[in-house]
């Protein structure tokens, strides 16, 4: 079975602390890709973990070949990411909260129910 293609958007503290260590450990997966509005950012974290496919713009991101795209922005952001990439045919793994209001949260539920993309909100380390 070929690992899950993912890519991931945002390399803050979440990521650097939560996400990227445990995708080394990770099977079935492999990170390909990331993205981030920091150019800077972006190539530091992407050197320290060997990867070399790295975006500053979400379109383009979204074009590559990844399969799956774990979002870890702030939170305002979640519901619109997460929307571009279901309609780019990419499923999500999307931080929580999945978004701020409940009709974004319903607007992301109908997007999902018509595609064939599956849409999953991390729960981990609930408090």
């Amino acid at each position: 079975m070929k690992n899950l293609r993912l890519g991931l958007l945002g390399c803050g503290p979440i990521a650097q602390f939560a996400h990227l260590p445990a995708l080394e450990k990770a099977r079935g997966v492999e990170l390909v890709a990331m993205c981030d509005a920091s150019s800077n950012l972006l190539h530091r974290i992407g050197a320290r973990y060997g990867i070399t496919e790295l975006y500053t713009s979400y379109s383009h991101f979204l074009e590559s070949d990844i399969e799956a795209v774990l979002i870890a922005v702030a939170d305002p952001f979640h519901v619109p990411l997460a929307t571009q990439a279901i309609e780019a045919g990419k499923h999500v793994l999307v931080e929580k909260p999945l978004g701020v209001t409940a009709e974004e949260c319903l607007h992301l539920s109908e997007t999902v129910s018509g595609s064939v993309c599956k849409l999953q909100v991390g729960s981990m380390k609930r408090h």
